[in-house]
């Protein structure tokens, strides 16, 4: 199944495609999102599956509405932020670096909360938020199951911009496969965009060519895996939805205690009156609060996944879950090994 059809089945009558005007009643928070990329990229569907997820909740017994728009940046993202904010959306989301823009509109419009997330942002203050999301501990699990059912020991990476949430993912996914086999080798390549399958496709092939049987995606390789007749790992989202046939287990991002957490600073800022007082830090969440995790195997997979990786996986999260392993943060530029 396509992603775009199935977010927009899943999303039916919730989402529209853009700046609208929306019937404003009390009980009703908005959130208006401006997305770097198309929602078939799996990094922009997260947040609008976490945000299903926090709509199903009702949190304070809220109505959440959501609109979005599509691969805009730089003057494009501006208009679209700028026109929620006119229209009196009270969250106004930009899923990726958007801190000019916001920059630009937050003092103009003091009661909506403005979001940035991830790296290339900068903290500006007041109702100007900045959230991050690490995923090197779920990263650290696909490597125990890489390295696990790996037969060459080689393992690659496919990445997006050698940002810093990509590089600890990359640092994650190396130290989880060698803590499982000390001698692993991990390539590494970036196609220095956030979504752009051909290139991903490239880079898998040469990868695959320097014989690694086994491929962490962070930019979408599924049809190369698929005529390699290997294994691609997930990022962000379930992606063995799209790829039952080569994708066993998925990286998973979880925004919803972000959602909640700006959930309930608007709620803050309505009751009290008080202005936006956001966070000098970008907020950010670990597995254990709830920012990520690993997908469990999949049913397509259940008959050929060993019981020995499924256990390794199993003790490494319960681990990182008490506090007894703890993954380094390592944002640093990973190379191949």
């Amino acid at each position: 199944m396509n992603l775009r059809h199935l977010f927009t089945a899943l999303l039916a009558g919730t989402l529209t495609l853009g700046p609208s005007v929306a019937a404003v009643n009390a009980e009703t928070l908005r959130v208006g999102a401006a997305l770097s990329a198309g929602i078939e990229n799996a990094w922009a569907a997260s947040l609008l599956q976490s945000f299903e997820a926090v709509k199903a909740a009702k949190p304070y017994g809220l109505d959440l509405e959501i609109a979005y728009s599509e691969s805009v940046y730089g003057d494009d993202a501006t208009t679209a932020m700028e026109q929620y904010a006119k229209q009196g959306y009270d969250i106004v989301w930009g899923h990726s670096s958007y801190a000019d823009q916001i920059e630009e509109l937050k003092d103009e419009f003091p009661d909506t909360l403005f979001v940035m997330i991830g790296s290339g942002n900068r903290t500006l203050g007041g109702n100007a938020y900045h959230l991050y999301t690490h995923l090197h501990e779920s990263a650290y699990l696909a490597g125990v199951f890489a390295a696990s059912e790996s037969k060459s020991g080689k393992l690659g990476v496919v990445g997006l911009f050698p940002a810093d949430d990509c590089n600890d993912q990359v640092n994650g996914f190396r130290a989880g496969a060698q803590s499982v086999n000390p001698d692993a080798k991990v390539v590494v390549t970036f196609i220095e965009s956030w979504y752009d399958p051909v290139k991903a496709a490239e880079a898998a092939n040469a990868q695959i060519a320097a014989g690694a049987d086994l491929i962490f995606q962070l930019g979408e390789t599924f049809q190369t895996c698929r005529e390699h007749g290997i294994m691609c790992i997930g990022n962000y989202i379930d992606s063995s939805v799209i790829a039952p046939d080569v994708v066993p287990v998925s990286v998973l991002v979880s925004w919803e205690p972000h959602l909640n957490y700006l959930i309930d600073e608007w709620k803050k800022h309505k009751d009290s009156g008080e202005a936006y007082a956001a966070p000098e830090e970008a907020v950010w969440y670990t597995m254990a609060e709830g920012g990520g995790d690993l997908s469990a195997v999949t049913a397509e997979f259940t008959d050929k996944i060993s019981a020995g990786t499924v256990a390794a996986i199993d003790a490494a999260r319960a681990a990182i879950m008490s506090g007894e392993l703890k993954v380094e943060l390592d944002m640093s530029l990973p190379v191949s090994d």
